[in-house]
């Protein structure tokens, strides 16, 4: 494994990915599909080598992204899947959609015209995604006269065709959620609205990760799932039914050991005290790198050697782990996430130490300094 000159790495399992998108497959049954929400940098796993595997292993036809800097990273590694954004565009940023290829997020007049012209200009008819407000409260048009004014917009600038309609659910972590099944409704009563008009696009797809999961009345042609497929079921009760695999582990090195005695202390602020002798290893990496300060100062788990231990702090740069007692040395490795040997320290099992979500955690390590490193 060439490391090049990085001090830590993001180890990526693309096979549990492409088992992933599977177990979601054979979960949705035939006739329906996945399309997979490769944003924040494929929630921090990397946005090209993610979206490579999907689209050659996986053989998913649209992907997902937030904003079109992601869907330009991948048109430029020459990679053809079809794209959609999920969210809106600032007006200098529509036209890029159109020389790119992507199809945005449409839920007012002036992005349709804006898109429109822009398509015209090059030449091209424009794919669009028609967003439903159902009850998130975010972005989109709602069910109804705005709907139907909306569509005499599209309809008439003549160069825009409708591919795809959408909502995202706003309770749907919670199983059950009869808010959710009010949003179904809604949406429903939109795509009918469609219909009457003679649009049927190919994508209906109103189910994210946890809505797919326990909700199949929402599945529609596609579900659109971005931590499920990559391993991360994220249901409010931290249920797996799918048993989907987490694939990634973040590893680092020891650059240090010393043995502190009682009342000498480490990190600034002598953030940690000793009470008893206590070996500390130094970490080259912190909170520059995406380590989560809070995680690291409140002696979040760690693995060191296959054993769970604790952090003692952090700094910027570098951060502090108790390996008393662990069978340790200069250069080992430590697994700030993941597996080591045996033993394995879950995403959830971090985020819910501090009680932050799993996406804040994973999307924070810092692609500049910490390597991605792909197996099979």
């Amino acid at each position: 494994m060439d490391l090049e000159h990085y001090q830590s790495y993001l180890q990526v399992d693309l096979g549990a990915i492409e088992r992933n998108v599977d177990r979601i497959r054979r979960h949705i049954g035939p006739g329906r599909d996945l399309i997979p929400v490769v944003k924040g940098n494929a929630y921090g796993l990397g946005t090209v080598e993610v979206a490579r595997m999907l689209s050659q292993r996986c053989g998913v036809r649209l992907m997902a992204n937030a904003n079109l800097q992601e869907s330009i990273q991948i048109r430029q590694a020459n990679i053809q899947t079809d794209l959609m954004i999920l969210g809106g565009l600032p007006p200098h940023a529509v036209p890029y959609a159109a020389r790119y290829d992507v199809q945005p997020a449409i839920f007012n007049r002036e992005t349709a015209e804006l898109f429109s012209r822009a398509c015209r200009d090059l030449g091209k008819i424009g794919k669009i995604q028609v967003k439903l407000e159902t009850g998130m409260g975010r972005i989109g048009v709602k069910p109804g006269p705005e709907l139907d004014q909306l569509l005499d917009c599209v309809l008439a600038l003549g160069n825009l065709e409708i591919m795809g309609v959408f909502t995202h659910y706003a309770t749907a972590y919670q199983p059950g959620s009869e808010y959710a099944r009010r949003q179904l409704a809604l949406f429903q009563q939109g795509v009918k609205q469609m219909e009457a008009r003679g649009i049927r696009p190919p994508y209906v797809h109103s189910a994210a990760t946890a809505a797919a999961v326990w909700f199949p009345e929402s599945h529609c042609t596609h579900v659109r799932c971005g931590s499920l497929y990559l391993g991360y079921s994220n249901l409010q009760s931290r249920e797996n039914p799918l048993g989907v695999e987490e694939p990634a582990s973040w590893r680092a090195f020891i650059t240090n050991i010393r043995r502190i005695e009682p009342g000498e202390s480490v990190g600034y602020q002598r953030h940690f005290t000793a009470q008893r002798p206590t070996t500390v290893a130094t970490v080259d990496v912190g909170y520059s790198a995406g380590l989560n300060r809070p995680l690291a100062l409140s002696g979040g788990p760690v693995l060191v050697k296959g054993r769970r231990t604790r952090y003692l702090g952090v700094c910027m740069d570098q951060c502090f782990v108790d390996v008393t007692g662990v069978d340790c040395r200069l250069f080992d490795q430590v697994t700030l996430l993941g597996r080591d040997g045996e033993a394995f320290l879950s995403l959830f099992e971090l985020a819910d130490f501090i009680d932050q979500n799993i996406h804040s955690v994973l999307s924070a390590i810092n692609p500049n300094s910490v390597l991605r490193v792909y197996e099979n």
